[in-house]
């Protein structure tokens, strides 16, 4: 465990017993020790909840240790924010929020406001609920359940497997080297996928930006592509294919599984 003492005006590190800021020069009164760093130790499949409401990013990548979660903190003006680290057994929660009234969103929004940037390292199979208010979420190299939402920003997930939902207001969806069911669903941004999908519902749905979908293996898959504006093509064409001008459906294989694209305005692209 890593804590520190910071200044309540500059956010500068104090050295131990200062009176006074080294940096700006302010008096030490009741400094609050921020943690920046904790290792907690799991037995078993731990579940992992991120909760950023700060503008600032979550990143979440796995680690060689099964028995470890590890938690760092990026913070720019620490003094400005609230940050938590907690353990219930097997469940790690790491939530941070900028305190009310200090700073405005579109301060926050050019890098003028606190942030506060979250990185976990969890073992290879963790469960995962993660959010973030501004900022983009990225996952590598875990396999469980997965939950990611954004209301202002993108989402990249690699290699990665299991139950995944991702969601976002206003950002795009990249998922790479995916193995699993997947959920993505954007308001306003593109969707990207290459990978192997389940034979159970498979949804991609957006409804401003096209869906990039490359299916590696042998897939199994009923398709169910609609748009309202824009083109749909599938390479190469689906088994008891059925096409109209915004429909198109047909089967990959046995068609065992479903895999439902959507946009309104954009294009769909099916590679298998």
């Amino acid at each position: 465990m890593s804590i520190v003492t910071l200044c309540r005006q500059c956010g500068g590190e104090l050295p131990k017993d200062a009176n006074f800021c080294p940096v700006c020069g302010t008096q030490v009164i009741d400094a609050k020790p921020v943690e920046r760093h904790r290792l907690l130790k799991v037995a078993g499949t731990p579940k992992v909840v991120v909760t950023n409401i700060a503008p600032g990013s979550v990143k979440i990548e796995s680690t060689a240790k099964t028995d470890e979660v590890t938690v760092d903190l990026d913070l720019k003006l620490p003094q400005h924010l609230d940050c938590n680290i907690s353990q219930d057994q097997n469940v790690v929660t790491v939530a941070c929020r900028a305190k009310a009234g200090v700073w405005s969103w579109p301060l926050a929004a050019f890098n003028s406001g606190p942030r506060a940037n979250i990185l976990v390292s969890v073992p290879s199979e963790a469960n995962l609920d993660l959010e973030a208010r501004t900022g983009r979420i990225t996952v590598s190299g875990v396999t469980g359940t997965l939950a990611a939402e954004s209301s202002a920003g993108s989402l990249h997930i690699q290699n990665c497997g299991g139950a995944i939902k991702t969601r976002t207001q206003a950002g795009s969806i990249n998922l790479k080297s995916v193995d699993g069911t997947v959920t993505a669903r954007s308001a306003a941004g593109s969707i990207k996928f290459s990978g192997t999908l389940s034979k159970g519902e498979n949804w991609f749905r957006t409804s401003v930006g096209s869906i990039d979908l490359s299916l590696e293996g042998q897939s199994d898959l009923t398709v169910d592509a609609s748009i309202r504006l824009g083109s749909i093509r599938c390479t190469p064409e689906l088994a008891n294919t059925y096409q109209r001008r915004n429909h198109l459906t047909g089967c990959i294989g046995a068609g065992a599984g479903r895999l439902i694209a959507e946009t309104k305005t954009g294009s769909i692209t099916i590679r298998h």
